[in-house]
């Protein structure tokens, strides 16, 4: 094995046994600041393991975290911040789940929070908006344009005080985090008590994951645990919060964005998709759609 790789235990229960559920088709030759970024369509092409104890499933063995971390910091993501009008669309309705549920309009940090597009809806609707993002050019770009607190780095390095925040949010965070457990650990300090936290997540558990199979378009290079809601859960229970509702996730991105994603998978489809949909003049129309992501909310004990 590559030096650059390690082996890890079960980040839900530390546990070495596990099945091969993918076996490895590759494990390199990709420009870690292209294939860990926040529009990343890399395939997974390392294995992906069950753990026999607890059911959570994972990337193992897998680049080393410094070596991850670094692909974050570095590069620039124009893909991700094409799409702004159906980001903002899709955030909108996120803060309305979350205003249903907060205990309070006050103190909101997004983690992983990429160019500032959902602190851009929160600050507009009187939060108090931080975030916190690793890679540098994403944190300019929602700091300049929005001005909404992301602080370049990790969770840890941002040191926030204790039960400082009355919501957190992980929108398609945890599954690229090397340790979900510590992530939600350190939450779990900053979040007040009875304080609302919000996990996005792609669902493995999903029907669509299960007919997909190797071919599910979430199984990614970037993601290094695929979660159900079984797993989170568990997770989420473990460090201390406690899980009170699961709300299937509904984005909007434009058509002419979907079908050039579409081209990994199928380029000839992609291909003849795009052509009709710019000769109809519909590359910006916003489209509604559901790909197997679910929305966990849990309260602070």
């Amino acid at each position: 094995m590559n030096n650059g790789f390690e082996f890890v235990s079960c980040n839900l229960c530390g546990a070495n046994d596990y099945t091969v559920r993918f076996k490895m088709l590759s494990t390199g030759g990709k420009d870690n600041s292209r294939k860990y970024s926040a529009s990343s369509s890399f395939f997974n092409e390392e294995q992906v393991v069950t753990c026999n104890q607890c059911g959570l499933q994972y990337i193992n063995p897998r680049l080393k975290s410094e070596v991850i971390l670094k692909g974050y910091i570095d590069g620039t993501d124009e893909d991700y911040v094409s799409q702004n009008e159906g980001r903002l669309l899709t955030f909108e309705r996120g803060l309305d789940l979350i205003e249903k549920y907060a205990p309070k309009k006050g103190k909101i940090l997004d983690v992983g929070a990429a160019a500032g597009f959902f602190l851009k809806v929160a600050k507009e609707n009187n939060w108090e908006t931080f975030g916190v993002e690793p890679n540098r050019w994403m944190c300019d770009y929602g700091n300049k344009n929005f001005d909404v607190g992301i602080k370049q780095g990790t969770l840890k390095e941002a040191a926030f005080p204790d039960n400082y925040f009355d919501v957190i949010t992980f929108w398609d965070v945890l599954e690229h985090a090397s340790d979900p457990k510590s992530e939600l650990i350190e939450a779990h300090r900053i979040l007040k008590h009875g304080g609302l936290l919000v996990v996005n997540f792609p669902n493995i558990g999903s029907l669509l994951a299960r007919l997909f199979g190797r071919r599910w378009w979430f199984l990614l290079s970037v993601h290094l645990y695929y979660f159900s809601p079984e797993t989170l859960t568990k997770l989420l229970t473990k460090t201390g919060f406690k899980p009170f509702k699961n709300k299937l996730h509904f984005q909007k991105l434009s058509l002419g964005y979907l079908a050039y994603r579409l081209r990994p998978y199928n380029p000839l489809i992609s291909n003849a998709l795009r052509f009709l949909i710019d000769g109809l003049c519909l590359n910006k129309l916003q489209v509604i759609y559901y790909a197997s992501q679910l929305n966990t909310l849990s309260l602070k004990e």
